[in-house]
């Protein structure tokens, strides 16, 4: 990384990013720092050699090894509604020098919580939130075009499921520069508008955390499969109403409360996408494994969870559970009475949502 590293801060999961850049900081996902590292599995290694334990998350351990790396100097541990091993790690942290500011979304979901924990980040950068109301205003147009991408995703088959999964999941933190990302992202949006439609294929959508295996995606187009949703990378788009205010905002974002908001979440956009089916992607040793007994009690869709430790491609036994999956899946549709099976959905010139509501 080669800005200033004072000027750096990295944090632990998706944050209020509004704050950090209405302090003037430069904003980084430590998720996206440890995944898209050349030697992302050297770091889970390097994090284990200082005493991680092999049966702790891989992630826990690639951000730990990224942090000492890239030498950062501040991180912002996401303590309440995120992983529950990071309150170990901001320990660890604290106790190798790193500066640890905690952060914590209400569990309760209650505004005025919410507020208080908003009130006490900017508190600690020095900042107003007046001032990441500002931010959070000029956020607004990169956020459109987000959506845009999703609409493009989904609705035209112009983006692939992975491009989509790479913008969504980098909205976290606009790679620590917001105006070049919007920049970059619009140009990207100017070439899938000019494409043709990809090929019809079985509608597929990722839940939970965005997944370690680098080459699923494309393991699934092999297959004849589109990935049409990816849940979380969705939320760290911040989806939703450009109306509300920054506690609205963060109360609205599905992924740090409990799993009910994320079903309904899912459930709507199933609908709306036309999904044919789900992948649950676990993350080896997270207690959200768990929350998977509620996602298949509540969604009608079929679901295939998916579990994956360290960074790397796909192995043979998820691929061929991959292959009867879709398989499955394409057999099901087909047996579908009155369903359009080829064409993409019809485009809204309004850039609406089909039940005219806007995203933005």
């Amino acid at each position: 990384m080669s800005d200033n590293q004072e000027n750096i801060i990295g944090f632990s999961s998706t944050i209020p990013v509004e704050i950090l850049l209405a302090a003037g900081r430069r904003p980084c996902d430590l998720n996206n720092l440890f995944i898209t590292d050349p030697g992302s599995l050297q770091l889970v290694a390097a994090a284990e050699e200082a005493g991680f334990p092999a049966t702790s998350c891989a992630w826990i351990k690639g951000i730990y090894a990224a942090v000492h790396r890239h030498r950062l100097r501040r991180v912002i541990a996401v303590v309440t509604g995120d992983c529950s091993s990071t309150h170990a790690l901001a320990e660890v942290l604290a106790h190798d020098g790193i500066e640890v500011i905690p952060f914590g979304f209400p569990l309760d979901r209650q505004p005025a919580a919410m507020s208080a924990a908003l009130e006490q980040l900017a508190a600690r950068l020095g900042v107003s939130l007046a001032a990441a109301e500002e931010e959070r205003r000029q956020l607004l147009p990169v956020r459109r075009q987000l959506a845009e991408l999703d609409r493009l995703t989904w609705e035209e088959n112009l983006v692939s499921g992975e491009e989509n999964h790479r913008w969504l999941v980098a909205a976290s933190d606009f790679n620590g520069d917001p105006e070049r990302f919007a920049a970059e992202l619009d140009d990207f949006l100017a070439l899938a508008a000019a494409r043709p439609p990809r090929p019809a294929a079985v509608r597929l959508g990722i839940i939970g955390v965005p997944t370690i295996c680098g080459n699923l995606y494309q393991e699934l187009e092999n297959l004849g499969a589109a990935v049409v949703f990816n849940e979380v990378q969705r939320q760290f788009s911040m989806p939703g109403p450009a109306d509300r205010d920054l506690c609205r905002q963060y109360l609205d974002y599905t992924y740090p409360y409990p799993v009910a908001g994320r079903v309904a979440d899912i459930r709507r956009e199933a609908a709306r996408r036309r999904l044919d089916g789900l992948i649950h992607y676990v993350q080896s040793f997270c207690f959200r494994q768990i929350e998977d007994i509620i996602v298949k009690r509540e969604l009608d869709l079929p679901v295939l969870t998916l579990e994956a430790d360290r960074p790397g491609p796909v192995d043979g036994r998820t691929l061929t559970r991959l292959e009867t999956f879709v398989e499955m899946l394409r057999a099901r549709r087909s047996r579908r009475p009155n369903v359009n099976k080829s064409a993409p959905a019809v485009r809204l010139s309004d850039g609406g949502r089909r039940d005219g509501s806007q995203p933005f």
